[in-house]
């Protein structure tokens, strides 16, 4: 579907960031995993004509109604360069969001969003992957204990977290069509997503990989799920929550550190 790329890539941004570095390059990669089940959307609206529709057209319809959303919710796990990276989070359509995205064996960060400025909090073994891979890595214990359970941040808008907060773009990323990437789509045939009543895509790609979009054929055409099972980075991606209010909450002060002082820590561990 039009942006997927973009989620995929912006996801694995955050975690290949570190929390001390922007993330550079186009990191692209697809899904893999079970994630939460998918809400049935709400039945007020009429069902869609999938016989009638053409493929593209039911593509297009899916990716209006996920534009018009005001927030979604996204579990899955990607794949991206053979790791796995695990995510749960909560977006807005204004950017801001809640959750966490973990590397599995190298660590998780819990992240919040909220009017331009973002907080993260990675756990120890993240702090452990950091150290190691700045070439310190018995630091990496000592940075795990100075900043346990504390928030990082560096004010509204700042470049440091910037990239890192495009994960939060979920609906942007999912409703864009730029034209540009050249996925096919075929009409596959009707199925069942955690009780919602859905309709499947098959989308071909440029390289010629392929990866099934389910969209609810019930009430508002939302994308329940995208999923890719063959290919060396196979995946998944369940959608659910759709406009359901975010409950956003700043950290407590006292629980949160400026990302200056993290920079300082990192040279100095």
């Amino acid at each position: 579907m039009p942006g997927k790329h973009f989620v995929y890539a912006s996801i694995a941004c955050l975690l290949l960031s570190a929390g001390a570095t922007a993330c550079g390059g186009d990191k692209s990669g697809d899904n893999s995993g079970a994630g939460a089940g998918a809400a049935a959307p709400p039945a007020k609206a009429e069902s869609i004509a999938v016989d009638k529709l053409s493929a593209e057209e039911i593509v297009k319809q899916a990716q209006t109604a996920m534009g018009g959303l005001t927030s979604v919710k996204v579990d899955g796990t990607l794949t991206v360069d053979g790791g796995k990276l695990t995510f749960d989070l909560a977006a807005s359509k204004a950017g801001d969001c809640s959750g966490s995205v973990g590397t599995g064996s190298e660590g998780k960060v819990d992240l919040v969003r909220i009017g331009g400025q973002t907080w993260i909090k990675p756990d120890a073994v993240f702090w452990n992957t950091v150290a190691a891979k700045e070439g310190n890595a018995k630091s990496g214990a000592v940075l795990a204990e100075l900043f346990k359970g504390r928030y990082i941040t560096n004010g509204q808008d700042d470049p440091s977290l910037k990239e890192m907060a495009e994960v939060c773009d979920l609906i942007g990323a999912i409703s864009k069509d730029d034209g540009t990437t050249g996925d096919k789509y075929t009409k596959g045939a009707a199925a069942d997503i955690n009780g919602a009543k859905a309709f499947g895509i098959t989308a071909t790609d440029s390289d010629g990989e392929n990866s099934t979009l389910y969209v609810a054929t019930q009430g508002k055409p939302y994308l329940l799920r995208m999923e890719q099972t063959a290919g060396a980075e196979p995946g998944r991606l369940t959608f659910s929550d759709f406009d359901k209010p975010l409950d956003l909450k700043a950290p407590p002060a006292d629980n949160v550190i400026d990302f200056s002082a993290v920079k300082q820590k990192l040279r100095t561990a």
